[in-house]
């Protein structure tokens, strides 16, 4: 699998001022591109229906906010908090986020292609009907997560903390779990068939069967 990272220019214009660009870019209906936020600090902003290219969000606060059918293109989240933002219905394709805060996030029926996440807290995030493609998930933590009726594609996971997270009728065949932990993983037997684990995780996952191994 071979994710396509981000495309973003060398110099972007830094603004200081994003809930006024928002409103801008609003009225004129246009897209927010080539710009370069940094230490901003905003709370329940509406970024619904907006479009962001090829952008660069660092050490920001933006939680609580608004991002329901977002289109969102080439940008990077640099240790950035979104925890508790809704980017329901939203469009998502070739953005990292690295370091990141996002607990409690919803994706609910989302479009994530060409996805990077790096060292970043997704704890209590929902990803429930989404479409996942693509994506490269390392030392991220998703534990009490739902993955649940998604449709994952060429997902590449490395040192990722599954504990309790639901993958409810989410098909997980050919998704690598060896290198992760997935201790109280709420899945069904049918969608475990195909996936790849360790022995040790096999051992763990016949519980679900009712086994007791010894």
């Amino acid at each position: 699998m071979k994710r396509s990272k981000p495309n973003i220019l060398p110099d972007l214009e830094f603004t200081r001022d994003l809930p006024s660009l928002v409103a801008w870019a609003r009225e004129e209906e246009i897209d927010m591109e080539d710009k370069y936020f940094k230490d901003l600090t905003l709370t329940s902003i509406d970024f619904s229906y907006l479009s962001f290219r090829g952008s660069v969000f660092e050490n920001c606060e933006l939680t609580d906010c608004h991002f329901e059918k977002a289109d969102c293109r080439d940008l990077r989240f640099q240790s950035c908090n979104l925890s508790n933002s809704d980017f329901t219905d939203g469009y998502f394709n070739r953005c990292e986020f690295n370091f990141c805060k996002m607990i409690g996030v919803d994706f609910h029926q989302a479009q994530l292609e060409n996805l990077g996440f790096s060292s970043s807290n997704f704890q209590y995030a929902n990803f429930s009907k989404a479409k996942l493609k693509a994506l490269e998930i390392s030392q991220c933590d998703f534990s009490y997560a739902s993955v649940s009726e998604c449709k994952l594609t060429q997902l590449k996971l490395d040192g990722i903390n599954f504990e309790a997270t639901s993958f409810f009728k989410t098909p997980l065949k050919g998704l690598d779990f060896t290198t992760c932990q997935i201790d109280g993983l709420r899945v069904s037997i049918e969608a475990l068939n195909g996936a790849v684990v360790s022995a040790y995780q096999a051992a763990e996952l016949a519980k679900l069967l009712g086994l007791i191994v010894r």
